[in-house]
């Protein structure tokens, strides 16, 4: 008789009792595999109870820049205008992104009435910023579709079908360094100078997976 079989029809004798703490215990292995897998990045998180897509679709703005391994200062700076602008890379749980210029919360809040603003079109945004200063929004543009790589290691950014023809940009493929809910690190290497490019971001949004 199989083993399968065999322990099929021991478990149909067992105390109920019994099944119910077999039941409990696999319950608890299948939820602990699906939280150790998602350990995997250097940077965290350790345990999370959401999903990978959930915790990065969001309203991500950069809080630190670095150029093989030290804070570029003038790269950093390029992402803001004043004190009232800012790039705001939207993610979404779809499978697209928007790299968008945006009002600053803070502006937004000493203002009278409630400003919004989106320049989704790099026209529009060479009216009020100076976009070409900024490495990577040359390399997104302002939309596309983004996609997990391989067993969610590395997130890619390109064209609306990730595909590219002769002359075009390739897709940017990014490895995730930390994906949290409140924070998100990429790393990618900069094919205009070949630089290991290290980007820190926080959620515009507090809470993750607002993004459809």
């Amino acid at each position: 008789m199989p083993l399968f079989v065999k322990l099929n029809t021991l478990y149909l004798y067992l105390p109920n009792i019994m099944k119910i703490k077999i039941k409990n215990l696999l319950i608890i292995v299948a939820i602990s595999s699906l939280i150790l897998s998602a350990c995997k990045y250097d940077e965290g998180p350790g345990i999370s109870l959401r999903t990978k897509r959930v915790r990065i679709s969001n309203e991500w703005i950069v809080t630190d820049y670095q150029v093989n391994g030290n804070t570029d200062n003038a790269i950093k700076s390029s992402f803001v205008h004043g004190d009232s602008l800012q790039l705001v890379l939207s993610i979404n749980k779809t499978g697209k992104y928007e790299y968008n210029l945006q009002y600053t919360e803070a502006y937004q809040n000493s203002t009278a009435w409630n400003k919004y603003f989106v320049a989704n079109q790099t026209g529009l945004v060479n009216l009020y910023y100076e976009y070409t200063k900024n490495s990577l929004f040359k390399l997104l543009t302002s939309h596309g579709a983004w996609s997990f790589g391989s067993k969610h290691s590395n997130i890619v950014f390109g064209a609306p079908d990730l595909s590219h023809a002769e002359g075009e940009s390739r897709p940017l493929d990014c490895k995730i360094i930390m994906l949290k809910a409140k924070n998100l690190k990429i790393e990618f290497v900069n094919p205009s100078d070949q630089a290991k490019h290290t980007v820190t971001f926080e959620p515009r949004n507090k809470e993750a997976g607002l993004l459809k």
